[in-house]
């Protein structure tokens, strides 16, 4: 089984036949280096796995959307364009966390570990998981 970007799974509700996000699966060479990145650095809540196996591990990202780790034979290269990104209350608190954990970040053109400042005022830090899949941390959005 091999990703090169994340697959997206889309759901219909209601009458209305409007695509939803259900989850976001992502192939991972070691599930249990995996697990501990997306439980102890993101800080992700596991649920339940529906597969009830050793390769398959779901999170929560909120809203009803999951993110499904499923370990397997995974080849490609990710471009930083092709990203998961959250938002957290302070991007330069969440990197020292990355600092303390010796976890490499940088901006968007990869030349600092200073934030990228988007003309919104969004800043914005990159680093990459144990798959190299990238993974965007920012600040919510002014005005919000």
């Amino acid at each position: 089984m091999a990703f090169i970007l994340p697959m997206f799974c889309q759901a219909q509700t209601g009458t209305d036949a409007v695509p939803v996000v259900d989850h976001i699966a992502i192939c991972v060479h070691d599930l249990k280096k995996s697990t501990a990145f997306y439980t102890d650095v993101m800080h992700l809540q596991k649920v339940p796995n529906p597969f009830a196996d050793t390769v398959h591990q779901w999170y929560s990202l909120g809203n009803g959307v999951k993110l499904h780790a499923i370990q397997g034979d995974c080849t490609g290269k990710h471009e930083k364009a092709e990203h998961l990104c959250f938002t957290v209350s302070s991007v330069k608190e969440f990197a020292k966390k990355l600092d303390a954990m010796n976890i490499p970040y940088n901006n968007w053109k990869g030349d600092s570990k200073e934030p990228t400042l988007r003309q919104d005022g969004v800043l914005q830090l990159y680093f990459q998981d144990p798959d190299g899949y990238w993974i965007e941390i920012n600040s919510p959005a002014k005005g919000k």
